[in-house]
């Protein structure tokens, strides 16, 4: 393509440099406005103190107990905890779909030929206005972190798994809500034009048209969050979700760090399993671009030959719909008390038809009524200094490391270097480059699959209560995440654009490879800033202090007024992003 060409100008990703100035003035007012304590590391006592300390905390973690009895009640908790995932996902599946839709504007508005801020205008029509509060509705669902969802929850149906799987399934639905129809939207519109030049309504458009198109990239992503998802039911369950959450919770306050530490290695080897099985799936469904009809692969001699192509992702949908049928199943009929008699935690979903559970919402009427004062709203808006800080340079930092392993990450520049470069490469340098490709995935993979409130209980011992402490949890969790979703980014290029140039494969990556994934990298570095400030939000539960300490502490003295006020700015700090990113244009799902 001809890049000075004035289509190609007008196309160039202009949002994202000014994005890039926008987070640059944010680090700025980050580092400036909130309180960042390092005596754990510039003063000697508090230094040796705090190495003693992790010292400790470490050894107890690292004598796990593994007596039979309590190996049982991990496992049980650890299938609570999945079943309470995999249901919550699947209900926002649901929920979801209408939702997206909706908030599509490609689905529910059309106007393809519009342009210009008009687009942008929610009073132009019904079905636009019908667009924008659909989206603000999914705003207002992902907005809320799961465990405030799960505070509300447990005063309506108690405590237990099937709270974590509804608080968790209300914040999934508006995550998958908005990528839903961000994908939808992704879809060029002459891909689908002949649907709607035979005549098609919005409807078909979308299922003939629209939908087909965008599959494989929806079902992909729905299998990332519902792996998020299982991280996130180990960490919910502190607030009344039950499952591995809970147990860890309740051990830490009684200092049982050997069962502290049995627990933290089943959730690690749960999210760890939850990650290699969502990988392959995902991998199957992604395919190989550099693979023609049928697959290739690098033999030792650096020949291709022919494969398996592709799998069709009917199987992958099968294998979904399985286990959303045993997690019911598991929920319901499957899962034992302490004393081993059986017990159904879908039970209160009775009392939502019934009508009982409604009756417990007393309070709710409270939190419609926030305390609007001037004096207590300039506090609210400085406790969201808090998160955002944490976020802005937790963010920043993880995508600084994510970059710098990339190149070892890849397996395009690893493993298959020799279908590019040329090169015949011997075996003690194969098996160095397959050396680092493993320790730069297991590296990513540890740090994505130990959620990002143990981070933050790790980094505590050592520097105590704060924001570093917090930032560095999100910092290392960041890492693993877009560790991943980078490395896909570059694996996905063809390799046939290296080929002409015959460099080396770290030459290779730096001047072309990064460049191209560059937009891709900026687009997923942005959505996991949102997902940050809300685990920023979340930390606020174990000491990181901000928006999250203080609406959880109103709540439970019952100021529902003040806890109200501390809700609607967790909202208006994702509408803001939101807004803001796909302003920009920035709001770009890739597959």
């Amino acid at each position: 393509m001809n890049t000075s060409s004035p289509l190609a100008l007008r196309r160039r990703p202009w949002g994202h440099f000014v994005a890039i100035l926008a987070v640059l003035l944010a680090l700025g007012a980050a580092l400036a406005a909130a309180e960042w304590d390092f005596a754990a590391l510039t003063d000697p006592d508090r230094r040796a103190a705090a190495a003693a300390r992790i010292g400790e905390w470490l050894v107890a973690l690292a004598s796990p107990d593994l007596s039979h009895e309590f190996l049982a009640r991990a496992w049980e908790l650890t299938l609570q905890t999945l079943s309470a995932a995999i249901l919550g996902t699947a209900l926002a599946v649901v929920a979801a779909y209408p939702l997206a839709m909706g908030a599509s504007r490609a689905v529910c508005v059309g106007e393809e030929d519009a342009r210009g801020v008009w687009r942008h205008f929610p009073l132009r029509s019904p079905r636009a206005l019908l667009c924008a509060a659909c989206r603000l509705v999914q705003d207002v669902l992902r907005a809320v972190p799961d465990f405030v969802w799960a505070i509300i929850l447990v005063a309506m149906i108690g405590l237990g798994p099937l709270t974590g799987a509804l608080a968790l399934a209300l914040n999934i639905t508006g995550i998958l809500a908005r990528v839903y129809s961000e994908l939808w939207d992704g879809v060029e519109e002459t891909r689908y034009a002949q649907v709607r030049a035979l005549g098609a309504g919005r409807i078909a458009t979308f299922l003939y048209g629209i939908r087909p198109l965008a599959s494989r990239n929806v079902l992909s992503f729905t299998l990332m969050r519902a792996e998020c998802a299982i991280r996130n039911a180990a960490v919910i369950g502190a607030v009344g979700g039950g499952g591995l959450g809970a147990e860890i919770w309740y051990q830490i306050r009684f200092g049982a760090w050997d069962k502290v530490g049995t627990l933290i290695l089943f959730t690690l080897l749960l999210t760890l399993t939850a990650d290699l099985a969502a990988n392959h799936i995902r991998r199957q469904l992604r395919g190989d671009p550099n693979r023609a009809a049928a697959s290739v692969t690098w033999t030792t001699a650096g020949h291709s030959q022919s494969g398996r192509a592709p799998r069709a992702p009917w199987w992958a949908a099968a294998f979904v719909s399985a286990t959303a049928v045993w997690s019911v199943w598991f929920m319901g009929w499957g899962n034992r008390d302490d004393d081993g008699a059986a017990r159904n935690h879908l039970a209160p979903l009775g009392e939502f038809f019934t009508g009982e559970a409604w009756t417990r919402l007393g309070f709710f009427e409270r939190l419609l009524s926030p305390q609007l004062d001037a004096a207590f709203v300039l506090r609210v808006v400085e406790s969201a200094s808090i998160p955002l800080a944490i976020a802005t340079v937790g963010t920043l930092l993880g995508t600084a490391a994510a970059i710098a392993i990339n190149h070892w990450h890849s397996a395009s520049f690893q493993w298959h270097a020799p279908r590019f470069t040329g090169e015949t490469p011997g075996v003690l340098r194969r098996s160095g480059r397959a050396a680092r490709l493993v320790a730069a995935r297991a590296l990513a993979m540890v740090s994505r699959g130990v959620p990002e409130v143990t981070w933050a209980f790790l980094f505590i011992a050592f520097f105590g209560p704060g924001l570093v402490a917090g930032t560095l949890a999100i910092a290392v969790h960041t890492l693993g995440v877009l560790a991943r979703v980078f490395g896909e980014a570059v694996d996905n290029l063809p390799h046939r654009r290296f080929e002409p140039i015959g460099a080396s494969p770290l030459v290779l990556w730096g001047t072309v490879a990064a460049p191209m994934a560059w937009r891709d990298w900026m687009t997923y570095t942005f959505f996991q800033f949102e997902s940050n400030v809300r685990a920023a939000v979340v930390l606020g539960l174990i000491g990181v202090g901000g928006l999250g300490f203080e609406f959880a502490f109103n709540f439970e003295w019952f100021r529902f007024e003040r806890a109200s006020t501390y809700l609607l700015m967790m909202v208006l700090l994702t509408v803001l992003i939101d807004r803001g990113s796909r302003m920009l244009r920035l709001a770009r799902v890739g597959a």
